[in-house]
C-alpha cells in the first residue's frame, strides 16, 4: 500500500511540477484541491483526525474572502476572527502530530505571507497529511537548503554576488517527497 500511495504522490507531483516550471502556475486549483482531499480522508482513516481539522481550518481561512462574499458578511474576512478556531485546531493536532501541526500553520503562513505560492502551501500540506512526522520535514529542509546553497553559488559565480532567486516550488516538493522514501528505506 505505502508504494502505490508512493507512486501516487510522486506521479501527481511531478505532473504539477512541470506545470509549475512551464507556466509558474497550475492549470487549476483542482490539481491541488483533490489531493488534499484524498490525504485528509486517508489521514482520517489512520485515524489522526485532528491534523485534518487543521488543514481544513487553514484552508477556510485561506479563502476567508470568499467565505465572507458567500456569506454577505464581511467579518469573516479578517484573520482574527478565525483565529480562535485556528487556536482550537492547533492546540487538538499539536497533542498528536506535534511537528506536523506546527509545518502546516508553517507552510500556511509562507502562502500568507506571499513567500510560497498557494499551491506550494497546499501541497506541502497535503504530503505532511500523507505522512506526517520528522522525516518529511527533514526532507523539505535538507532539499531547500541544496536548493539554496546551490542557487546561491550559481549566482556568485555568475553575477559574482549572491542574489534570491524565485523558483517553482512544486519540483522541490517532489525532491523532497524522493529523499523522504529514500530515508524512510535507508532509516526504517
Amino acid at each position: 500500500m505505502d508504494w502505490i500511495i508512493f507512486g501516487l504522490v510522486v506521479t501527481w507531483l511531478g505532473i504539477v511540477s512541470w506545470f509549475d516550471i512551464r507556466k509558474s502556475e497550475i492549470p487549476h486549483s483542482a490539481w491541488v484541491v483533490i489531493p488534499l482531499i484524498g490525504a485528509g480522508l486517508y489521514r482520517i482513516w489512520q485515524g489522526d483526525w485532528a491534523l485534518v481539522l487543521l488543514a481544513v481550518l487553514v484552508a477556510a481561512v485561506s479563502e476567508r474572502y470568499r467565505i465572507s462574499q458567500a456569506f454577505g458578511w464581511e467579518e469573516l474576512s479578517r484573520i482574527i476572527t478565525w483565529l480562535p478556531l485556528l487556536f482550537l485546531g492547533a492546540f487538538l493536532s499539536i497533542q498528536s502530530s506535534p511537528l506536523s501541526a506546527l509545518a502546516i500553520i508553517g507552510f500556511w503562513a509562507a502562502w500568507e505571507l506571499k513567500w510560497w505560492g498557494g499551491a506550494d502551501a497546499v501541497s506541502a500540506i497535503t504530503i505532511c497529511l500523507m505522512w506526517p512526522g520528522i522525516f518529511f520535514i527533514m526532507s523539505i529542509l535538507v532539499i531547500h537548503l541544496i536548493v539554496v546553497i546551490a542557487s546561491g553559488l550559481i549566482s556568485l559565480v555568475r553575477e559574482q554576488k549572491i542574489m534570491l532567486h524565485r523558483l517553482p516550488g512544486l519540483p522541490i516538493l517532489l525532491a523532497s517527497v524522493l529523499i523522504l522514501k529514500v530515508g524512510i528505506i535507508i532509516l526504517g
